[in-house]
């Protein structure tokens, strides 16, 4: 119990030290407890990390004429750093509440670029994927106690795994919770959906009150306007494509289309009236440029396009 005291008035005492501690000081006999607390609080004429004037206002101090009986010595002694260890421990536990506060209030962002893909390493060993014009970002305690992320854009995660510490995506519209595993999410902030694909492992995809349990070569979509998922199969080889500079479009409205070539190549279109945007496109470009896709789409909707700089203009063909 002397060390732990020692370490206390040192700072240097942890928490289990201080529970330790704690436990220690009520199974003490009175005798004992007594002629150790008289000891330490001969230690206390500079106590640490008490100031004087915090030292004055903890431990009144006891005058009297008479001397007083041994045993009101030792309750007074005892009173006395008993108060300064309650103290001390409260005041302990509540910086360690205070900078984990701090600490998961502080955010850790990674940017993808306008154009590309990029690569994040998480603290845990996992990496993350990013397609363009994507955000990562995790609080500064992750892996502490558990492994929370959120997205926005798509991402491919490559989850280490960790039976202790689940590993959570947070997304619009969904939470993805997994201990191990690999699975793509879409879900950019102007989508009206979002996706995730799973590749393999399981995971658990939660959006509002519902729970699915998702199984390799599964996909969830889910309608952000009235939360409602969808579970189907999918080819996670056209899930992924991004990752290998493919482009597939698998029945997808012209507006998706455009949506994608912007991100993937960093580039604005405009479409100009008579343009239809709802009408359904399938394809693969591999390796393609942007001027070779919007020539293969020019051919197949009749359009015509300006390119200035990173700004395209699609303008129906009279």
């Amino acid at each position: 119990m002397s060390t732990l005291l020692e370490k206390y008035r040192q700072g240097r005492i942890t928490a289990e030290e201080l529970d330790l501690l704690s436990r220690e000081m009520e199974q003490i006999s009175d005798n004992e407890l007594g002629a150790l607390l008289e000891q330490e609080w001969s230690e206390f004429s500079s106590p640490y990390p008490l100031t004087k004037s915090k030292k004055d206002a903890l431990y009144p101090i006891i005058r009297t004429e008479k001397k007083p009986s041994r045993i009101h010595v030792y309750m007074g002694i005892a009173a006395s750093v008993l108060m300064f260890i309650c103290v001390g421990l409260g005041l302990y536990v509540a910086d360690i509440h205070k900078e984990m506060k701090l600490m998961s209030s502080s955010e850790v962002r990674f940017e993808s670029g306008n154009e590309g893909t990029s690569v994040v390493s998480l603290p845990d060993g996992s990496t993350v994927k990013l397609n363009a014009r994507s955000y990562l970002s995790y609080g500064s305690d992750f892996g502490v106690s558990d492994r929370v992320v959120k997205i926005e854009g798509e991402a491919f995660f490559d989850v280490a795994k960790d039976s202790e510490k689940q590993f959570v995506v947070k997304a619009q519209g969904m939470e993805v919770i997994v201990h191990g595993t690999k699975f793509n999410v879409y879900a950019y902030p102007d989508s009206d959906f979002s996706e995730m694909s799973l590749v393999e492992g399981s995971v658990s995809l939660r959006s509002g009150d519902s729970i699915l349990k998702v199984s390799p070569n599964e996909k969830v979509c889910i309608d952000r306007c009235t939360g409602r998922m969808n579970l189907m199969m999918t080819d996670n080889e056209v899930e992924t494509a991004w990752l290998k500079k493919t482009m597939v479009f698998m029945h997808e409205p012209l507006y998706r289309v455009i949506d994608k070539l912007e991100r993937r190549f960093g580039v604005q279109i405009e479409c100009t009236d008579g343009i239809s945007l709802s009408d359904i496109y399938t394809g693969t470009f591999k390796d393609r440029n942007i001027t070779d896709i919007l020539d293969v789409l020019k051919m197949h909707y009749g359009f015509d396009y300006q390119i200035d700089d990173n700004q395209i203009k699609i303008t129906h063909n009279n």
